[in-house]
């Protein structure tokens, strides 16, 4: 009788190991690499310190790069730490941590972009991470507010202090007037300038890009920038601010393949650090240029088409 319950108590204290510890035990993801992003808090306070934890799990030998936060002024980087650790045989799992805040009230879309991992043999891939939203809350709310004291007591002189005020509201309205006076001509000049055609723009700076030194990064950086640069000015999207996913699903249909394929090439080589022979940096220029000549409005004036540099378009 004693002996079985030894073992009773032995297969409990057993069973509580195991659900302290865990069953589970960690495994490499298919793919041999999957990452995922978490934050501590959606909703904060202006100043208040929030952690974004971006977790990957990958194969031995491989090494995980994740993408670069604050680019923003809305959302600002306090500190960042990464950690690698062997959680079961075969498996590594790299931690990155965060430490984010924002200075401005308003819901802010923290763009984590993609992770990237670099396997052994030089083959890389890519993860999508989730777009997190962080909701920026006024300290100054309701409640707080209902604790501000009011001003006591009468107001003494009261008639001087209002004479005052018109002094100040009058001496204001003058300044307006005269700044009004001086800026209004060269103003007015500015708004009858007609402004240059986007492909003109786009066109210029593609072949200024074609006379300086092609390093793979600096390369990218500026060629990602002249399309996105074009196609706000041609199709009034806010490219500048999007990121690769959002633009390419507003790209238009028959453009969007190869077009994604300029911007996944350049998100590896502005994020992974990833090089490009040549050839590569050469066919996406040429891509760029395809597109600009195919998406060039028709019913634009004859003088406006052409390059002030050049003569043609």
């Amino acid at each position: 009788m004693k002996l079985e319950i030894r073992h009773l108590k032995l297969g409990a204290l057993g069973l509580a190991l195991a659900l302290i510890t865990g069953c589970e035990k960690p495994t490499l993801p298919d793919g041999g690499f999957a990452a995922k992003a978490v934050l501590s808090k959606e909703t904060i306070h202006v100043g208040d310190v929030i952690t974004l934890t971006m977790t990957a799990r990958h194969a031995p030998g491989s090494t995980v790069q994740f993408p670069t936060l604050g680019n923003r002024k809305e959302i600002v980087v306090r500190g960042r730490a990464t950690e690698t650790s062997t959680p079961a045989e075969g498996v590594l799992e790299t931690e990155e941590i965060v430490r984010l805040t924002s200075l401005r009230t308003g819901n802010w879309l923290i763009t984590t972009n993609v992770a990237v991992c670099t396997f052994s043999d030089g083959t890389q891939k890519l993860q999508k991470l989730p777009q997190l939203t962080l909701n920026v809350e006024s300290t100054l709310n309701s409640e707080n507010a209902g604790k501000l004291s009011d001003i006591k007591g009468p107001v003494k002189n009261l008639k001087m202090i209002l004479w005052v005020i018109l002094l100040i509201i009058a001496a204001a309205l003058v300044a307006g007037l005269i700044t009004l006076w001086f800026v209004k001509r060269p103003k007015a000049l500015a708004a009858a300038a007609p402004a240059i055609p986007p492909h003109i723009v786009a066109r210029d700076s593609l072949a200024a890009l074609k006379n300086e030194e092609w390093v793979p990064e600096p390369f990218f950086v500026k060629l990602s920038l002249i399309l996105r640069t074009y196609l706000e000015g041609r199709f009034d999207q806010n490219a500048p601010e999007c990121t690769t996913e959002e633009l390419t699903q507003k790209l238009p249909h028959e453009h969007k393949k190869f077009l994604a394929t300029v911007f996944e090439q350049s998100d590896l080589v502005k994020f992974a650090r990833a090089d490009a022979q040549q050839e590569v940096m050469q066919t996406a220029l040429g891509t760029v240029e395809q597109f600009i000549d195919q998406t060039t409005q028709e019913d634009l004036p004859q003088e406006s088409t052409k390059n002030p540099k050049t003569g043609g378009q």
